[in-house]
This record gives C-alpha cells, sequence and structure tokens, in this order.
C-alpha cells in the first residue's frame, strides 16, 4: 500500500470522526477508528494482497457486456434490422413465422356464400453461429515483468477479429442462409441482384480485367426497384458499399459528394451512416460481399477467382433480422501445465432475411464490360 493513499484514508476518516462529534456529539476517535477499519484501508489491503498473490482474474461480466458493445461499436450497420434476440430457442435457434398471406378484396360481391378460405402459415429457421477465439496463454513471467497489460492488449485483439468475423458473417447471411437441418439452404434470387452501369475501370486486385464502376444512376434504378416491390419506407433505406464504390461514386473533390455529407446529422454519423443519396442511408466497411462472375454469392473466407466482383447490399430495415444469443468470458487462472492464465470468448450471433423470399434485399453487383 502506498504511504500516500494511507495518509489520505487516515485524514479522511478523522475528518469524519470530528464531523460525526460536532453534529452528534460521539467520540471522533473510535468513528474515524471504524472507518479506516471499515472502508477507508480496506479495499487498498484487499488489492494489495491480490496483487502479490497474483490472482488478477477477468471480469466475466464485464468482459461479456464489453464484448457486445465492441461487436456493435463499429458494426453499427447490424443494428439497422429487426432485433430477433427474443426469439432465439435455447440459446441457438431462432424461428420466424411466415404469413400465408391475406384474401383477396371483391368490390360489390354478388355471389354468396363466398368462399371460406383458411391460411396457411409456414416457418423459417436459422441457427445462431458460434464464434469462438482461440485459447490465449498470458505466461506468469509476463505478467510480472512488462510494462503494460499484456492482458488487455491481447484480449482486445481478440475482440477485433470477432467483431470482423460477425460482420461478415452478417451480411452473407442477410443475403443466402445456410443449411440447417430439415432446412434447405436458400440464396437471394436473381431477380433481386443488379449490375453496376458506370464507365469502365480496374478491376480491384486480386481480380483482374476490368468492370463497370457503381453510380449513382444505380441507387435511382435500386429506388425504383423498392418502391415496386412496395418496400420503401422512408429514413429506413440502407445501402452498404465497398470502399471501392464509395470512392467511383462520391470523389473527394465533389461539391455533390461535400453537399450530401453535410445532410447527415452527428447522432447519424456516428451510427455509420456517411451521407444520403437518393433516398438511402450510405454506408461504407472495408468488405461487404464478393460474387463470382455469375452472380454466386462467395461465403467469408472463401478463395475467390480472378473473374470475381465486388458487391453492394441494399435492405429494408424491417427486411432483415439480428439475433444476439449467449456471450461468455472463459478463463483458466494459475494453470499449471501452462505456467500463466489461459483465456477465450465465445459469442453466438445469427441472422436473414425475415422473409423466404428475400424481399425487401438487393445487391448490387460488379458488372463486366462487354
Amino acid at each position: 500500500m502506498k504511504l500516500t493513499k494511507f495518509l489520505y484514508s487516515v485524514v479522511l476518516a478523522l475528518f469524519i470522526g470530528l464531523a460525526a462529534n460536532l453534529v452528534f456529539g460521539v467520540n471522533a476517535y473510535a468513528v474515524a477508528g471504524g472507518v479506516l477499519a471499515a472502508g477507508a484501508v480496506m479495499p487498498y489491503v484487499t488489492k494489495q494482497i491480490a496483487n502479490e498473490a497474483g490472482v488478477l482474474s477477468i471480469t466475466v461480466q464485464i468482459w461479456q457486456k464489453h464484448i457486445e458493445e465492441e461487436i456493435f461499436k463499429d458494426n453499427s450497420f447490424m443494428r439497422k434490422s429487426h432485433n430477433a434476440d427474443e426469439y432465439v430457442l435455447g440459446g441457438k435457434i431462432v424461428h420466424i413465422p411466415q404469413s400465408g398471406g391475406s384474401g383477396a378484396v371483391v368490390k360489390n360481391r354478388t355471389s354468396l356464400p363466398a368462399t371460406i378460405r383458411q391460411r396457411t402459415d409456414t416457418t423459417v429457421l436459422y441457427a445462431l453461429d458460434a464464434f469462438t477465439t482461440d485459447p490465449v496463454l498470458i505466461p506468469n513471467v509476463e505478467t510480472k515483468e512488462l510494462t503494460y497489460d499484456k492482458r488487455n492488449s491481447v484480449l482486445g485483439e481478440d475482440m477485433d477479429n470477432i467483431k470482423q468475423e460477425v460482420a461478415e458473417q452478417t451480411l452473407h447471411n442477410w443475403v443466402q442462409s445456410p443449411l440447417l437441418a430439415g432446412v434447405a439452404a436458400t440464396a437471394l434470387p436473381a431477380a433481386n441482384k443488379f449490375l453496376t452501369t458506370g464507365a469502365s475501370v480496374a478491376a480491384q486486385a486480386p481480380m483482374t480485367g476490368n468492370r463497370n464502376a457503381a453510380s449513382r444512376t444505380d441507387l435511382q434504378i435500386l429506388q425504383n426497384y423498392f418502391r415496386t416491390i412496395n418496400r420503401w419506407i422512408e429514413g429506413k433505406m440502407h445501402i452498404m458499399l465497398p470502399p471501392a464504390f464509395l470512392m467511383e461514386m462520391y470523389p473527394a473533390d465533389s461539391i455533390i459528394t461535400a453537399t450530401l455529407m453535410q445532410s447527415v446529422t452527428e447522432a447519424e454519423r456516428r451510427s455509420g451512416v456517411l451521407l444520403k443519396d437518393q433516398g438511402f442511408n450510405i454506408m461504407s466497411r472495408s468488405s461487404v460481399i464478393t460474387t463470382t462472375a455469375a452472380g454466386v454469392v462467395r461465403a467469408p473466407g472463401e478463395a475467390g477467382g480472378v473473374t470475381d466482383g465486388l458487391a453492394a447490399i441494399a435492405w429494408y430495415e424491417e427486411s432483415v433480422e439480428l439475433a444476439m444469443g449467449t456471450i461468455d468470458a472463459f478463463e483458466k487462472l494459475k494453470d499449471p501445465q501452462f505456467y500463466g492464465d489461459v483465456y477465450s470468448f465465445e459469442v453466438r450471433v445469427g441472422g436473414r432475411a425475415r422473409r423466404s423470399d428475400y424481399k425487401g434485399i438487393a445487391i448490387l453487383r460488379q458488372a463486366t464490360p462487354a
């Protein structure tokens, strides 16, 4: 315990004792002694004992909350979806009821009795993915000798990896639902896929050749599509652009770009919106999705080809959903086999299109010039 902290505690305890004597007439030294023993000094003593014993464990509940906050901090686009947390069954499966549709409306009905219909509802199921970090060892000797907190440094890097993996898998699941026991895998229909229409530009490595650039006209085409299928709701339309699309559509030296950026409020900017255009909230991240030349969406981490193309995802907020399951932090302190502390994390997250026909979701993928 540092001497300055101890002296501070003594002075504070005496001050409380004198105040109690003046107000209540009680023994000032007795009060000071009680305060000193119970509250002022014991936290320091406890901390000092813990430090000397080397027992410096993580606080699981705090890390669990920290992980969830970190996942959404740089991936705020995931919040622009329907929250399905309450529909998670057993921490692993999400159940989405699908309406069988409404009946016909007849003007001036003359045929009676009217035919009775029965609505047949269906169900869409999807599983939460389990994202786990590799167990990491913090050797005991390093906790004693390092001048920085290696524990927080190492675990922070693991959080960065989880954030990246969760974001990429979420975007993929919104346009392509994986196979689940008893439920077939599905993919975004061809009618929901649009091609870029801009000028010919060089493809981004490792892809080769040329591609048509993205343009603001493409946003108008997407807007028209969403309006014609009755999935256009002002303020709830979003598009996630790969960096190349953002650069092509909104060059830094353009007055239009500057004007559109000024239309975004500070609150919107903090939520990931860079600018607004054609009714869409424009966002961007390091990677979105990649498609084959035929428009098939690549899975995250899947090896690509030189003829692949980048793609953006556009969606109506209530057409996609996200569900957070359990978040677990694991630790094994002072492991005798590894002479240190071992940590790992597990996060369960899942999402998909809310309708089996993917209504309200579209992609804009690079076209190859003729």
